[in-house]
């Protein structure tokens, strides 16, 4: 019997760390640099700008080829409304998604990730959304 309890801790412990969770420690989203937006621009990017707590393009080599791609790993406001993808997996996860029509953080039981408008706990998709 303990062998089978410690067999689930490890089976929890490994799907618990494959889950995609945004990395709020990348040091890619913690710039307090003001972008270099010049014009013309031969080679435009993203960086996450800490003090307007945004993704924001700018003038050169960034460390994201794409708006998308800097939102969703700083988790920026912009994920909020995003569309949430249909999708269906083996293991479901309990997310809370931000609902634009409610102005709420709602339960949705059937999630398959914790990318973009799905958040791994209400609080931090309270705290990034301005939810009630």
């Amino acid at each position: 019997m303990e062998i089978c309890k410690a067999l689930l801790f490890l089976a929890l412990v490994a799907f618990a760390s494959a889950v995609s969770l945004p990395n709020h420690t990348d040091p890619r989203c913690q710039s307090s640099y003001p972008p270099l937006q010049t014009k013309p621009c031969p080679h435009k990017s993203f960086v996450y700008y800490a003090a307007k707590k945004k993704c924001v393009w700018t003038c050169g080599r960034g460390p994201f080829v794409s708006r998308n791609e800097c939102d969703r790993a700083c988790r920026t406001p912009a994920v909020c409304n995003w569309q949430r993808p249909f999708e269906t997996c083996v293991h479901p996860l309990n997310v809370y998604y931000f609902d634009k029509y409610s102005g709420r953080c709602l339960l949705d039981n059937g999630g398959c990730s914790y990318a973009g408008n799905n958040f791994p706990g209400v609080e931090e998709c309270r705290r990034t959304c301005k939810a009630e």
